[in-house]
């Protein structure tokens, strides 16, 4: 967030794998904050399911194929599923998978949307929201996020971080850097914005934390 969203007001919504996280800030201070307990993971079941594939597939899929919004599809792109277990793979149209994405995106940020109106803090979210986590890198996401929210939305990432910044610098890594700077910020009593994290200190270390920061987020 930056320090004027902050002061205006403005909602960030974390689309994690299994929760969604919302906070309302206002004036500078995060005045609300919930969990809708359903993510990314949800997603990827639906896709097992409805593409009649495993779950790692599934996700696989989900990750590369995947579009939150049925309308930026073309008609006649086809995607390849491997079957479960010894089944040969099948072929679907991409559209059929976007279909199978958008209602459950849909029903998660009309969950935000009912949560952020009970607050009582809708009119007051000048800056709009911010959606980050590793869900949001489907296409089309930000998109159908503005429109069930009606707010303008704008897809947030680590910011203050130096060293591997190539790397961490995603919404998918937003929860783990944050967790490095308000460590960094326990031990210094610098607060974050106001100092960037070196994620890492050489090249090999660099390496490992890189693989680590894929493999957990």
């Amino acid at each position: 967030l930056h320090e004027d969203e902050r002061d205006l007001g403005v909602a960030i919504i974390d689309f994690g794998g299994g929760t969604t996280d919302l906070s309302v800030y206002s004036e500078g201070s995060n005045v609300y904050t919930s969990v809708i307990v359903m993510g990314g993971h949800r997603i990827t079941q639906d896709v097992a399911h409805g593409l009649r594939t495993s779950v790692p597939e599934a996700e696989q899929l989900k990750r590369k194929y995947g579009c939150a919004l049925i309308s930026m599809v073309q008609d006649d792109d086809v995607i390849e599923v491997p079957g479960v277990g010894p089944r040969p793979p099948r072929e679907f149209k991409r559209r059929f998978l976007a279909e199978v994405i958008e209602p459950r995106v849909e029903e998660i940020f009309a969950a935000c949307r009912h949560v952020i109106a009970e607050t009582g803090y809708t009119d007051m979210l000048a800056s709009g929201a911010i959606v980050t986590g590793g869900t949001t890198l489907l296409d089309g996401l930000p998109e159908l996020a503005e429109e069930v929210l009606g707010l303008p939305v704008r897809l947030g990432a680590p910011t203050g971080v130096g060293g591997l910044s190539d790397v961490v610098k995603s919404p998918a890594y937003a929860t783990g850097v944050g967790l490095v700077k308000h460590g960094a910020e326990q031990l210094t009593g610098t607060s974050a914005p106001e100092r960037t994290v070196e994620v890492a200190t050489s090249r090999g270390f660099g390496r490992r934390i890189g693989a680590w920061f894929r493999e957990v987020f």
